[in-house]
């Protein structure tokens, strides 16, 4: 939408007008086609190339007193602008009704967060595999994290399930099917409350051995094209081995150093990007050691304790685990037979 208007800019920070009233054009815009975050885009005759405002978390008020005689001011946090506009109320209210969709759509999902009673939430078939990571961390709050029993975020094309999951202390009931899910990740052990688990219609070729760990009451994985090629005798599959060694690095030393010290962390307290780090930390499926770039991976057969199973095929499940090192790998067959 391309609106076109008059526009003063007011510095707040230097109490000056850096732009005075001149003929602009407002629209929205992305940065890339990838890019998921709308933009307010501002071009004026002087400033050819425009500028581009963040909208989401950034628009901090909506004047709109004076809408009716076409005038609204929007008060932005960064950088420290109000942008005056002037122009037809009807293009304006027009204006301001998609702005307002922008934010809403950005922000409903954090505000379900925040709710402190919080025990089931539905969010089938929402188009979710089609946000980037950072739009999951309202599962991070504490509301959601402690009180939240059920999640159905079933037909909602993910390929993979966000790994905010696996705060979800209190959750019982976890519903995933008809997705598009290749694989489960291995941080679903510290869903110690999890009884049921669907994953069903999805495209599974295996299970984390993680999953072993969990005492489910009940798994659905019907129709999900697990993988067949196995020796049962030895336990192990066919050419199914992988190892990863690297040199230690100071964000695995950090990393160490976060869970040997068993205190508890997030992103308020270190940075970001060591939380993904601790969150995709693989564990030894033999001594228990958490390994981050230096494993060995095989996919194996063990029984899955589970009161209830329901599968397309009378086969055996195939797991996914990791071991901290050759030895582990080798002795998990000493262990098995």
């Amino acid at each position: 939408m391309k609106f076109h208007c008059y526009i003063e800019i007011h510095d707040r920070i230097l109490s000056v007008c850096s732009q005075r009233r001149s003929q602009s054009i407002l629209a929205f815009t992305k940065k890339s086609v990838k890019d998921d975050d709308v933009y307010l885009y501002l071009q004026t005759r002087q400033n050819k190339q425009g500028i581009k405002y963040q909208i989401v978390n950034n628009v901090k008020q909506v004047f709109t007193k004076f809408i009716a005689d076409g005038k609204v001011t929007i008060r932005l946090i960064q950088p420290c602008h109000d942008l005056i506009i002037q122009s037809d109320s009807i293009q304006l209210k027009s204006f301001l009704h998609i702005l307002n969709q922008i934010i809403n759509r950005h922000s409903q999902h954090d505000e379900l967060g925040t709710l402190p009673h919080l025990q089931q939430l539905l969010l089938s078939q929402n188009n979710l595999g089609k946000s980037p990571k950072s739009k999951w961390t309202w599962l991070e709050q504490t509301a959601i994290k402690h009180n939240l029993h059920f999640l159905d975020i079933s037909s909602n094309l993910l390929t993979e399930l966000p790994t905010q999951i696996k705060n979800l202390n209190a959750l019982v009931h976890l519903k995933v099917s008809q997705n598009a899910l290749t694989h489960l990740p291995h941080n679903i052990r510290t869903l110690r409350n999890l009884k049921i688990l669907d994953v069903a219609r999805n495209r599974l070729s295996y299970l984390p051995v993680t999953i072993t760990y969990l005492r489910l009451q009940l798994l659905d994985v019907t129709e999900n094209p697990f993988m067949e090629s196995y020796d049962i005798k030895n336990n192990v599959c066919v050419n199914d081995s992988a190892m990863t060694v690297k040199m230690t690095s100071l964000v695995e030393w950090s990393a160490k150093t976060i869970l040997k010290s068993r205190i508890t962390y997030d992103a308020s307290i270190i940075p970001y990007t060591l939380v993904d780090y601790l969150d995709e930390a693989k564990c030894c499926y033999l001594c228990k050691t958490t390994c981050f770039d230096c494993y060995v991976k095989k996919l194996i057969y063990v029984p899955l304790p589970c009161a209830e199973i329901k599968k397309s095929m009378c086969t055996a499940f195939i797991f996914e685990a990791y071991f901290c090192s050759l030895f582990c790998a080798n002795n998990i067959l000493c262990k098995s037979k």
